[in-house]
């Protein structure tokens, strides 16, 4: 039976790690070096969850519900309002080394970092959040705790830990996280998130330590993190803690561009998805500029185009005002949410040219989204493309499988919702509309890159 409730949607990625403390020597401290890293798909064949039983339908609801979540925690922030500008640039540093980290992605487009922290090194997985900027990490001094497979980290037990005074400039670098003074003088956190997860603890430095290609590690000294005391996330079962990569010092500390490939995620045997971060980090292909929002990356849509017809949407439409608005291009979302305006006629021009050849709509869904009895790979060959306009002639080309996914065994939609107010509610540019994609976050130049590229190419 077809349900006609909800849309569902695959697209969870996960990288297979290991937690053997290091034993290899450390290269230390390399803000210019380049650290990399392959995805794998929680659904392909590479996954250790793998699981042969989970049908389209289960993954599907998974990933709708964690869409809706992001949709609404990005709606948040940006009702703040409030433009970060006070990073100055950089400059690059040369003889730049290529690194590696481990990284596995969980529930929706949420990364998992596997990385070692203090001296001796402790092995954890991190969810990585392209919209959050303090990274973040259970401690075992917590008095909430979350259920947690392997050690916990003990800042009382490692030797490069300190705590951050109050006075310390970095205490205060951190969008959207409050921060207070503690009774001993140190910096104390906290964190909520929209779907009720939460973090509180101290903030302090420690090193951080990732595997490199050639099996030996790389430590990146006095990172800033926040030590978590009081944790709870709705997701559980692998991250205890999150690795930011909004706007911020953090991310800055780590290298002045970083980028994600995504290939496809519906085909289980694809595994050259993957992560790119340091200032050599590959920033080709056609760029547009961007700002920052709460530490969050906005970027300029102007238009959409089905085929060689560019549909008549005004660019005031996408426009950011001091109400909110605008477009964001994110790794947490699936989905892609537009204006009314703009998704009613997408949807019209994408009925128009399937009427004439699939008689069978199914329904609209909860979600408004347009779906046909049928299979996507099957049923669309031969469907123009879509491409997404930006601001100084950045396009993203949509294929059929970046545009529509399979709901059902016999249903497919078009993965794309429309916003209620867009006045306020930023538009966002999903996960799956970025397939074939490597994506690039030049934090300097203050400009994201879109490269049409089979990702094997770069993590092979």
């Amino acid at each position: 039976m077809v349900m006609t409730n909800s849309f569902r949607i695959k697209s969870v990625f996960l990288l297979t790690f290991t937690t053997a403390l290091l034993t290899l020597p450390l290269t230390t401290n390399a803000k210019s070096q380049k650290i990399v890293t392959k995805l794998i798909h929680r659904d392909s064949i590479f996954s250790p969850f793998y699981n042969l039983d989970d049908g389209i339908e289960d993954r599907a609801l998974r990933i709708l519900k964690n869409s809706n979540s992001r949709f609404a925690h990005l709606k948040a922030k940006a009702k703040r309002n409030l433009v970060l500008d006070y990073y100055d640039d950089d400059d690059d540093d040369s003889g730049a080394k290529i690194y590696q980290a481990n990284l596995l992605a969980n529930y929706g487009h949420l990364f998992v970092v596997n990385i070692s922290i203090g001296q001796p090194p402790i092995p954890q997985l991190l969810y990585m959040d392209t919209g959050s900027t303090l990274p973040w990490i259970q401690c075992k001094q917590c008095t909430k705790c979350l259920k947690q497979q392997g050690p916990v980290y003990d800042p009382s037990s490692s030797s490069t830990y300190n705590d951050l005074p109050c006075g310390d400039d970095s205490c205060g670098d951190f969008p959207g996280v409050n921060v207070s003074c503690g009774e001993l003088n140190n910096c104390i956190y906290r964190i909520q998130y929209m779907d009720k997860s939460l973090s509180k603890g101290r903030i302090g430095t420690e090193q951080i330590i990732f595997e490199t290609p050639d099996e030996g590690k790389v430590a990146v000294r006095d990172v800033v993190f926040g030590c978590g005391e009081e944790n709870n996330m709705s997701v559980r079962g692998l991250g205890v803690g999150v690795f930011g990569l909004g706007y911020s010092n953090f991310v800055i500390n780590l290298g002045l561009v970083f980028s994600y490939c995504i290939g496809s995620v519906r085909d289980p045997q694809y595994g050259f998805n993957g992560l790119t971060f340091g200032d050599d980090s590959s920033v080709e292909g056609y760029s547009t500029p961007f700002e920052v929002i709460e530490g969050t990356y906005y970027i300029t849509l102007e238009g959409i185009s089905v085929g060689q017809e560019r549909l008549d949407i005004s660019p005031d439409v996408f426009k950011r005002t001091r109400k909110g608005g605008g477009a964001v291009i994110d790794s947490g979302s699936e989905l892609t949410y537009l204006p009314e305006v703009a998704f009613n006629l997408l949807k019209s021009k994408v009925s128009s040219i399937l009427n004439g050849f699939l008689r069978q709509r199914v329904f609209e869904n909860a979600q408004h989204m347009l779906c046909y009895e049928g299979d996507l790979s099957r049923d669309l060959y031969g469907f123009p493309a879509t491409t997404f306009h930006f601001s100084e002639g950045a396009d993203l080309v949509l294929e059929t499988e970046s545009l529509f996914a399979q709901d059902t065994k016999d249903v497919f939609c078009v993965a794309v919702s429309h916003l209620n107010n867009a006045t306020t509610q930023p538009s966002i540019i999903g996960i799956l509309a970025q397939q074939y994609y490597n994506v690039a976050y030049d934090l300097g130049a203050k400009r994201i890159y879109f490269q049409r590229i089979d990702c094997e190419l770069l993590y092979d």
